[in-house]
């Protein structure tokens, strides 16, 4: 796979964009974690506020996912990368105006339109990528792309909160504002074909109407597999640990801390929560295999992994102890999300992938933000970590219970060949 960045000049570019733009979207990530418990600290608030902004980063990527989509497949793709970045570039910068609690709207309204920017960089490289590889070539830069975020999700969340401690939250947001601009050179000096011209018209009534979400999920229900999307919804109750990470920095963590958040330990549980992410689907994929039995199998097991998992955490107070649970969590969780995944697009048509995908993508990202808000108000009202931890560990035990029983009373058709077609002439 490297040998590919070595000789592929296009394909390096791209992927050293993204390496500097993601690493620079988990400096972000810590710096307004670690901003907001500075000054949501004192506030009977705090859970709400990191459920807010948990929202805020799930929200526009489901519902701009529709229009961002048909753009990249009929505008410059380049164009709309290098567009991306230095918009984002700009909208960091405002960050450095939020320095009392009274201005966290406006660090809410940076993080919703920073996301929304980012909906168009993620979806126009995803579809940039084969242009830039032959066809022998795809499976391998898919690989690396996967691996590099895999990485950067693990090794990235402990550097940046290193980062922000050593450096500051105002360091920290104009080093990100920089990786933007780098990004965007890579991306310059990047030669792509235009995007295949399309016989349907752009209508924006479609978008506006959400029609082909609609039309995803008419084809998943005539497959009879709409069980198999609502997995992640379920999962949705995962939403409230997320906000129990950036909790634990300032209530676990950051009593000692003049920042009011400790950003090395919420950086360490971010890279707990990444590293297990990286091992579940490989570890769990080994030793229970991939038919639709075993995927099965898997799912159950990542709602329990997860429960188990965080209800440990409740009981822990050291950080080395606190990573250990964190990371064995989220061992399930990565293993639900791609065998839940495989057990859809085995019988979906390739036409309507995309479609269906936005479908279940927008069910997760509206669950995940609602039970993140709810752990946050729970928070709120109890005061205690742990009673938040234990409540959404044995919600997530329960919604698993929920799918068991969802999964024993469906049955899924068999799946479908799938169709390998070739890339469009020109494309290399």
């Amino acid at each position: 796979m490297i040998g590919l960045v070595q000789r592929n000049p296009a394909f390096r570019r791209l992927w050293l964009s993204q390496i500097v733009s993601q690493t620079g979207d988990w400096l972000n990530r810590m710096a307004c974690i670690v901003l907001i418990g500075r000054l949501g600290g004192d506030s009977a608030a705090l859970g709400a506020f990191f459920g807010v902004e948990l929202a805020l980063r799930l929200i526009p990527p489901a519902l701009l996912g529709p229009l961002a989509g048909p753009l990249a497949d009929r505008i410059s793709r380049r164009f709309l990368m290098v567009a991306s970045d230095l918009v984002r570039a700009l909208i960091v910068l405002g960050f450095l105006f939020v320095d009392e609690q009274g201005e966290l709207g406006l660090l809410y309204a940076l993080v919703f339109l920073q996301m929304a920017a980012s909906v168009f960089f993620d979806i126009a490289r995803t579809a940039a990528l084969p242009d830039t590889v032959s066809r022998a070539e795809l499976f391998d830069a898919h690989a690396l792309s996967a691996a590099t975020w895999s990485v950067i999700l693990g090794v990235g969340a402990l550097l940046s909160g290193l980062l922000v401690g050593w450096l500051g939250v105002r360091a920290a947001f104009l080093v990100d504002a920089a990786s933007y601009v780098v990004s965007a050179l890579f991306l310059m000096g990047m030669s792509l074909p235009a995007p295949a011209k399309r016989s349907e018209p752009f209508l924006w009534s479609e978008i506006v109407r959400f029609t082909d979400l609609r039309r995803g999920f008419a084809h998943a229900r005539e497959l009879g597999i709409v069980p198999v999307l609502w997995t992640k919804t379920l999962w949705g109750g995962a939403g409230g640990f997320l906000v129990i990470l950036s909790l634990a920095g300032s209530v676990r963590f950051g009593e000692s801390s003049a920042e009011g958040a400790d950003a090395h330990a919420t950086g360490a549980l971010f890279s707990a929560r990444g590293i297990g992410t990286w091992i579940g689907p490989i570890l769990l994929g080994r030793l229970l295999g991939k038919e639709d039995a075993a995927l099965k199998k898997q799912i159950l097991l990542g709602f329990a992994f997860a429960a188990v998992g965080y209800a440990a955490f409740g009981f822990t107070h050291g950080l080395l102890f606190s990573c250990l649970a964190v990371g064995f969590a989220h061992l399930g969780g990565s293993a639900l999300w791609v065998a839940s995944t495989i057990l859809w697009q085995r019988r979906v048509a390739d036409s309507f992938r995309g479609r269906v995908f936005a479908f279940e993508y927008l069910g997760m990202c509206i669950s995940f933000a609602v039970f993140g808000q709810l752990a946050g108000l729970l928070f709120d009202a109890t005061h205690s970590l742990a009673i938040t931890v234990w409540a959404v560990s044995a919600l997530v035990f329960v919604l698993g219970l929920v799918w068991a029983w969802n999964a024993r009373t469906s049955t899924l058709p068999a799946p479908v060949p799938t169709l390998v077609e070739d890339p469009p002439e020109g494309e290399h």
